[in-house]
């Protein structure tokens, strides 16, 4: 290990040791404290004892802010509200009130109130749904939405979301990467437990990092996300809540496998080591030592794979409004991808083209906040957190490492303006990023420290209206000034009807190598077009504004619930990094000359026409366009114009041992995209001016046998359909022809899956 290494690491533990011993857990200063309890009602032995309530009502008096009790009788719900009533209530019981003060844990007990007969209530909601009032966050996928696929990363989670697409980067190492509102997720803020993160030399590779069976709930909002976290959302924000020792399984297994050869297994507990301190441990492995080649071009159509990923968490619960959340994740993850060995002549394979990526990662983080006794509106929150990443790979003849060094914090102060109509949060934050980068013999070296400052103000009045107006100014050490302002409001004309606009600015910084990873695996030649007095790249920071309206809209069909959500989103860039892929040889980067915006519109039915019965179907129109130096203003390749969405999922009864059948079925339709020129090639090696367009069909099955116990098993690209000359050239790697990198379809195929979850004492322990 170098000096270096070795002192950051030290540094990093040294943060996280300060952080864990100095307070206890963490939470963000603008989120809402919670009370948290149980509902009970007298056994009818009348000895005495007592049996939890499932489903009944818990609420703020006055509000329609409320939940429902789980199936232990157990609760939890938002503290930040005008009233400090709570209302308990169930039919053929009295209904109850409790005074808030402050209480951390409250039990009910309902007494039964005037007979009547016997009644069977049915509770329904969907994994995942719209949001309603909160201005920011449009909607919210919840972990029952994410067994409905394979899901077994990230980059996994969003195959049964219309709002967020996943591509993959090239034809060979099999890496996927998301995209929202028809631009790349590099534009898109990703943050786990409102922590940034998959971002700098993370940004592709990053989102295989997180398992799909460790997400608790997914958070999408559009546009430019909150000043609070930062000034690089540009297009949306996604939050990732992880499992933690407040919700996570006691005990859970999965396992995975798959047609082409991957095996997974993702093992986790929760432990309550004290009645103030619980914790989880979580791991996850991935093995694939299995080489396929289905579209028969000689290449291993999904690479071969050694991974391991740790992550410990432990949460404080204190009695004086102290709470903190210190988490420690380390992975380390080998890939390797290319010719088929059989083609290897000899037996041997040093002549053969071969991708092999290997990725050291380690990151800290500490959160703590604290909320004044009797006054749950007003709080303090910190969050540091801290980052190491090491890539080393090579693509046949091509050699890249890169190294990145990240520490961040952040200090929020939330409080009111007169009354809890009238909210702010403000604060401080530090960014520090050092990046070391080779390409091939070029080095590309790269330090920002950006002290910011921010003030957001949220008004609401009369339940129908909330407005949210931030501001941050962060000064960059080598682009300067980042001035950033944001607003999103929300109305609503009745209790199912609601407006939302979203308007805002956003920055980030280019790391052109790693987000444009999938170029190595073709012959082109790199030319970055830059400022040679910038560290780095020389390239500008990127500038977008964020513009966007969405109309939500809930009603009944036949009886059943219904939800009809309608947005429009445009994003204009003053500053962009172009990459120009028009002329075969080459891939091209330089600073934007001229236009270049997105425009996205989408439309999304939600219904349950039966019980235990979703639907969603949903219709998105993509005009993305970018200005480029020879050809002018073009669509930008590799996306699509029209895509259209169904997802269907139906459940049987549960019967008393909560044994149940479950189906799942998403099926899409992918327009034509327009492809990069390729007429300077040899005919042979040339492409159509755009692709074709295809039809996906991905479904599952899922057998409950009880709630400690589950398999499923289930199909993607169920239609069999495969991009054709994937890669051009396949045959003689060494060619000047030679690109991987113009996919725009499935690649492998038909792929069946199968995988079990088992979750011993489930439910038993809260």
């Amino acid at each position: 290990m170098t000096k270096a290494k070795s002192k950051l690491r030290l540094g990093l533990i040294f943060l996280f040791s300060f952080s864990f011993f100095f307070c206890a857990k963490a939470q963000d200063a603008n989120t809402p404290g919670k009370v948290k309890g149980k509902v009970k009602v007298p056994c009818p032995s009348g000895d005495g004892s007592f049996d939890p309530l499932p489903g009944a009502s818990v609420y703020w008096k006055g509000t329609q802010v409320g939940v429902s009790t789980d199936a232990s009788g157990f609760f939890k719900l938002d503290t930040d509200q005008a009233t400090d009533t709570l209302v308990f209530s169930f039919i053929g019981y009295t209904t109850g009130f409790v005074v808030y003060k402050d209480q951390k844990w409250i039990e009910v007990v309902l007494q039964p109130g005037t007979e009547i007969d016997a009644a069977e209530v049915v509770s329904e909601s969907g994994s995942t749904r719209m949001e309603m009032l909160n201005p920011l966050i449009a909607q919210t996928i919840d972990s029952r939405e994410l067994t409905k696929a394979a899901c077994c990363n990230l980059s996994e989670s969003f195959e049964t979301n219309a709002s967020v697409d996943a591509s993959f980067t090239d034809a060979v190492t099999g890496t996927r990467q998301i995209r929202m509102l028809g631009l790349d997720g590099k534009y898109v803020e990703m943050t786990k437990n409102n922590i940034p993160t998959v971002r700098g030399l993370s940004t592709v590779y990053g989102l295989y990092y997180v398992p799909g069976p460790w997400i608790h709930q997914i958070f999408i909002s559009k546009g430019v996300g909150s000043v609070t976290s930062g000034y690089e959302s540009l297009t949306g924000q996604i939050n990732i809540a992880m499992k933690d020792p407040i919700n996570a399984e006691k005990y859970y297994l999965n396992m995975y496998a798959n047609q082409g050869g991957r095996v997974e297994l993702n093992v986790h507990t929760r432990q309550n080591v004290s009645r103030k301190w619980a914790t989880t441990v979580m791991f996850h492995t991935e093995y694939n030592e299995v080489e396929m080649d289905n579209n028969g071009d000689g290449f291993m159509d999904n690479p071969l794979k050694q991974d391991a990923i740790l992550r410990n968490q432990w949460k404080y619960l204190g009695d004086r409004g102290l709470e903190g959340e210190y988490t420690l994740t380390a992975l380390q993850m080998n890939s390797r991808s290319g010719q088929m060995s059989s083609l290897a002549e000899g037996g041997s394979i040093q002549d053969l083209w071969r991708a092999e990526v290997n990725t050291d990662h380690v990151e800290l983080s500490a959160k703590t906040g604290y909320v004044f006794p009797g006054q749950s509106w007003k709080s303090f929150g910190s969050q540091l957190s801290g980052e190491y990443h090491e890539q080393r790979s090579n693509f046949g003849e091509r050699d890249y490492s890169g190294v990145q060094r990240n520490f961040r914090a952040n200090l929020l102060y939330s409080s009111i303006i007169g009354n809890t109509n009238h909210k702010f949060t403000t604060g401080i934050s530090y960014l520090h990023d050092d990046y070391d980068e080779t390409l091939d013999s070029t080095r590309f070296t790269r330090t920002e420290q950006v002290p910011g400052a921010f003030f957001e103000y949220t008004w609401s009045h009369l339940e129908r209206f909330t407005l949210v107006a931030g501001m941050r100014v962060d000064e960059n050490n080598l682009f300067g000034t980042f001035w950033t302002p944001r607003v999103h409001a929300r109305y609503s004309f009745t209790e199912n009807t609601s407006v939302k606009a979203v308007a805002g600015k956003g920055y980030r910084t280019s790391n052109v190598i790693m987000e444009n990873i999938g170029q190595l695996a073709s012959n082109r030649a790199w030319v970055i077009s830059g400022d040679a007095n910038v560290d780095g790249f020389g390239l500008r920071p990127e500038v977008a504004w964020n513009y966007g309206v969405n109309f939500l809209q809930r009603f009944r069909l036949l009886y059943r619930e219904a939800t009809l959500s309608l947005d429009f989103y445009r994003t204009d860039f003053e500053e962009q990094v172009i990459t120009d892929l028009e002329n075969p040889r080459e891939v091209r980067f330089y600073n934007l000359d001229g236009r270049s915006f997105s425009n996205s519109a989408q439309a999304e039915f939600s219904w349950s026409p039966a019980r235990r019965t979703e639907v969603r179907l949903a219709y998105r129109w993509l005009e993305v366009k970018g200005n480029y130096e020879d050809e002018g203003l073009l669509d930008v390749p590799l996306v699509s114009t029209h895509r259209a969405f169904a997802n269907v999922g139906y459940e049987t009864k549960a019967n008393e041992k909560k044994a149940q059948w479950k189906f799942d079925a998403t099926f899409q339709w992918i327009g034509d995209q327009r492809l990069p020129n390729t007429q300077a090639n040899d005919p042979e090696f040339q492409l159509d001016a755009r692709s074709d367009d295809y039809f996906l069909l991905n479904a599952q099955i899922t057998r409950v046998f009880s709630k400690q116990f589950e398999v499923y098993l289930g199909g993607e690209n169920l239609l069999n359909f495969q991009q054709p000359n994937a890669i051009l050239s396949a045959e003689n790697p060494d060619s000047q022809f030679f690109d991987a990198s113009l996919v725009w379809g499935p690649v492998f195929g038909a792929m069946a899956y199968g995988g079990l979850r088992w979750m011993p004492w489930q439910g038993d322990e809260k």
